[in-house]
């Protein structure tokens, strides 16, 4: 494994036979480079869940980049933001949906001082980048665990083309004559 952490193709390797979540969490952002592209197509999965993403999150240190205007970050400081903007929109959303049996496990801490600090720059007359709604997250960690939405499944008859069943309705409702009889 340190042949992988020296080698950033290697170590890249090495995370794709990691599982989603152990793999999300292995991620180096500072050695990160072109890999900001793997995690961002890691976290747009369905199967994060929320204490995945806030801990991916805060690795990502966004205490560093939270008062900073987008049009003055640096450039190689705009890839990680923009990473950052993605998993932040991601959480406030509802996207990430808390593990039943965690909730926000590990980063619950990590959470509350930054909702308490952003509470702290609010009444301070500032606002950060990134705003977490108390409210959003009070339903999200201590609420019911919601339900996830599985497809039904359908019967054969019911894949039917969408085309077969328009002309159908169309056929019995409408006779069409033949054209002998329009022309009498």
């Amino acid at each position: 494994m340190d042949a992988a952490l020296s080698d950033p193709d290697a170590a890249l390797t090495a995370l794709a036979a990691l599982p989603l979540r152990d793999a999300a969490l292995a991620f180096d952002w500072d050695s990160a480079g072109e890999g900001l592209d793997r995690l961002r197509r890691m976290m747009s999965r369905k199967g994060v869940d929320l204490e995945t993403a806030a801990l991916v999150f805060f690795q990502g240190a966004p205490e560093r980049y939270n008062m900073i205007a987008k049009a003055d970050l640096l450039p190689q400081a705009q890839a990680r933001c923009n990473l950052l903007d993605s998993i932040h929109r991601r959480i406030a959303c509802g996207f990430y949906l808390p593990d039943p049996e965690r909730g926000l496990g590990q980063a619950r801490g990590q959470m509350q001082s930054w909702i308490e600090r952003q509470r702290l720059e609010g009444t301070a007359g500032r606002s950060g980048r990134w705003v977490f709604d108390t409210c959003l997250l009070d339903i999200q960690v201590t609420g019911p665990a919601r339900p996830i939405i599985v497809q039904r499944p359908t019967e054969p008859a019911a894949l039917e083309s969408l085309w077969k069943r328009l002309s159908r309705m169309v056929r019995r409702d409408r006779q069409v004559k033949p054209a002998c009889e329009l022309e009498s």
